[in-house]
């Protein structure tokens, strides 16, 4: 088996940086929109969009002859924001409406441009950027489980909200020794 293309690795190491850098998908793996592998779908998005691309390389080695044709046409940033719309709507349940995945898309693009033509400041830039993005984490927020199962037998049995001001009490339903439950009509 082959190594992959360094073209190739450039070009992932752009698009991870560069997604890195889009706030919306930022947001929804900071908030683990994607459920508890968000970053790993994160990172399984820098793939996809990358295996767009590779078939685009030409070619070389004892196993393959050099091929200068390429495989159909290169994405544009009309199928690449589709792609990830799609993909933010498919697994984080996000729907941008803000024009964020276009820029990413044009950005996407260039990069490829860039490092196709033996150019790495875009991912560089990206690289240097992204950097400065720490997850911003509470310390033993990912101690245990996001979400507690708890009961209503569990607690204090108060009948208080969050914000202090007293609940109504619902009453509880009445079920005759069919099991059925008698319908009440509401106070007028």
């Amino acid at each position: 088996m082959s190594s992959p293309s360094p073209v190739i690795v450039l070009f992932a190491r752009g698009i991870l940086a560069r997604l890195a850098l889009w706030p919306a998908l930022r947001i929804a793996v900071q908030n683990s929109w994607g459920g508890p592998e968000s970053a790993e779908k994160q990172r399984w998005l820098a793939g996809v969009i990358v295996d767009q691309y590779e078939d685009h390389i030409p070619r070389t080695g004892a196993d393959l002859a050099p091929s200068t044709s390429q495989t159909g046409t290169l994405p544009d940033a009309s199928y690449i924001e589709e792609m990830l719309l799609q993909i933010m709507v498919d697994e984080f349940e996000v729907i941008l409406e803000d024009n964020s995945a276009y820029e990413v898309a044009r950005d996407v693009v260039r990069l490829w441009e860039d490092v196709y033509s033996g150019r790495d400041t875009l991912v560089k830039e990206w690289e240097s950027q992204a950097g400065r993005y720490v997850p911003q984490v509470e310390e033993g927020a990912r101690s245990g489980s996001d979400w507690e199962e708890t009961s209503d037998d569990e607690g204090d049995d108060s009948d208080v909200d969050m914000e202090g001001r007293p609940r109504p009490r619902v009453d509880q339903p009445e079920v005759d020794e069919d099991g059925f439950t008698t319908v009440r009509r509401g106070r007028r």
